[in-house]
């Protein structure tokens, strides 16, 4: 898996380039291997928050749908009370998502009391338990090293693995 890496590896339609492969590798070689096992803490204190701006970054949503096509596309749809209308994420070459329910996340929660993330509602997330249970989504994931985006609502709560941001999209209900 290395030599392919390092020959030039591309992943869905995207090409990496070399300098991305190496701090990839480095990364693999320096922060995810011991001695023979595989043990994965992508970050050298835990849980880290990025900002991840959108138009309801802060808003209470609730989630309608989600819908993933053979693309590795992703359509989710959330409620939102302030607009009053539907707020769709749209995400293009997905490498994992999960969708859990608030208490699902207890790690992260704790984790913002110290660390507080950026917005309460859409924000990325790297370094929590589930990139040590799944690791590959991550190596092969995302244009932020390591992140994932986060729609956290009172209920529900989706995260997902992508190349990059979705698109985010407002439609007014009928």
């Amino acid at each position: 898996m290395l030599r392919t890496w390092l020959e030039g590896y591309s992943v869905g339609k995207r090409e990496w380039p070399l300098a991305t492969r190496l701090r990839t590798i480095g990364c693999l070689v320096e922060e995810c291997m011991s001695e023979g096992s595989f043990a994965l803490d992508l970050t050298a204190d835990g849980v880290h928050f990025a900002e991840w701006q959108t138009v309801v970054q802060d808003d209470d949503l609730e989630l309608v749908s989600i819908n993933l096509a053979n693309d590795h596309s992703l359509v989710a749809t959330f409620a939102c009370e302030r607009l009053q209308a539907d707020v769709v994420f749209t995400f293009s070459d997905v490498r994992a998502f999960r969708v859990v329910d608030e208490g699902g996340l207890l790690q992260l929660w704790a984790a913002s009391k110290s660390n507080p993330r950026p917005a309460q509602t859409t924000f990325c997330v790297r370094g929590h338990q589930w990139q040590s249970e799944s690791p590959l989504a991550w190596l092969h994931g995302t244009d932020k090293p390591y992140f994932s985006y986060m729609i956290a609502t009172d209920w529900d709560c989706l995260e997902v693995v992508a190349f990059d941001p979705p698109e985010v999209g407002v439609k007014a209900k009928p």
